[in-house]
């Protein structure tokens, strides 16, 4: 009796095991469930936050997010539009997917004037070339942005050419007036202070649009004086001339 009270009490801790063993089972399939489901939610959150496949073609595709963060994109420059000295760039996603059509993004550097000379050094030195643009600012037409050149050292390390700076610096630019919200963000003056730095360089070194105009305006107006001088003087002379000439009669 005790052997049989025995064989039923193992039997019923199988079965209370074998339950408990089930609904544990049937638990992990559904943490796990839960966690696949939590990862593909922060994945798919992560991949719209980064757009890591997107190749952008207009100001319009850039996320708002990606200009409040400084973004940092890469891009290789087709060629330069003359009016305006826009950058035409192909946008170069995280992950370059080939058979997504590609476009060439309108990129302005922003806070540069670009001369006629400057349009020159573009075109020989940046198309072609691969860069990394930092959005500032959309407008319509234009992605404002911060453009640096990468360029490769001889040990094979990017070093990185900062194009505002160095079109300002060589005097084939100038700074232009900043409008808000620009003007008062501070990062963006960090950047807007190195380009006014550079200009102080240029006109320093007699390089650059200002320092040809300033001379011109101060000659142009030595010479407006000088014309005045003479215009004066030979009116006077004339007068004199015309007072010692003897009235004459007819007779």
């Amino acid at each position: 009796m005790n052997e049989h009270s025995s064989i039923r009490a193992m039997d019923g801790v199988k079965n209370a095991f074998n339950s408990f063993a089930d609904v544990i089972d049937k638990d992990m399939k559904g943490v796990h469930i839960g966690c696949y489901s939590v990862a593909l939610i922060g994945l798919s959150m992560a991949i719209r936050k980064v757009r890591p496949f997107s190749k952008f073609k207009r100001p319009g595709d850039i996320p708002n997010h990606f200009i409040q963060e400084r973004r940092e994109l890469t891009g290789l420059v087709k060629r330069i539009d003359p009016n305006g000295g826009l950058l035409l760039v192909e946008h170069k996603p995280l992950l370059d997917i080939s058979w997504i059509s590609s476009g060439q993004l309108p990129i302005r550097i922003s806070g540069v004037k670009v001369a006629g000379l400057g349009l020159n050094w573009l075109q020989a030195i940046v198309v072609g070339n691969q860069i990394k643009f930092i959005p500032v600012a959309k407008d319509p037409n234009f992605l404002q942005c911060e453009v640096l050149l990468v360029q490769n050292t001889k040990d094979k390390k990017e070093d990185l050419l900062n194009v505002g700076e160095r079109l300002i610096k060589i005097g084939f630019g100038q700074t232009e007036p900043v409008q808000p919200p620009l003007s008062f963000d501070p990062r963006f003056l960090i950047y807007y202070k190195r380009l006014q730095k550079a200009e102080s360089i240029a006109l320093r070194n007699k390089l650059g649009l200002k320092y040809y105009i300033k001379p011109a305006k101060s000659a142009l107006s030595v010479l407006i004086g000088n014309l005045r001088e003479l215009s004066e003087r030979f009116s006077q002379t004339t007068r004199k001339h015309i007072k010692n000439v003897p009235n004459i009669s007819s007779t």
